[in-house]
């Protein structure tokens, strides 16, 4: 094999690293602070007045559950997760067009 003819491709395999169980570092980030939220909250808010345990404390998993949403969601298209998408869609700003309307044939009583 002579010198130029080895063309070395870099593998992606698409697969992210597992940093945490099976919790990547993009996913983390999301979690993590949602999980410190969620026990801000505990502190602050009591339980709610329902006899099962899980139940009085549906309001603390609402946090966790919007990161989840947004680390794990992916759009088809784009393959983008949800929050990368909604990023993208606020960061491009739509193009304002502004057309100018010149009349050709203007009387003397109109150009004044």
């Amino acid at each position: 094999m002579s010198w130029g003819n080895h063309h070395e491709l870099p593998y992606n395999s698409g697969l992210e690293e597992k940093i945490l169980g099976p919790f990547s570092f993009a996913k983390l980030i999301w979690i993590a602070p949602s999980l410190i939220l969620s026990s801000q909250i505990a502190k602050i808010v009591p339980k709610l007045p329902i006899d099962h345990i899980i139940f009085s404390r549906i309001h603390l998993a609402i946090p966790v559950a919007i990161a989840i949403i947004l680390a794990y969601f992916k759009d088809n298209r784009t393959n983008l997760t949800l929050s990368q998408l909604i990023f993208v869609k606020l960061s491009i700003r739509r193009r304002r067009r502004v057309f100018y309307y010149k009349r050709l044939n203007l009387t003397k009583e109109e150009e004044e």
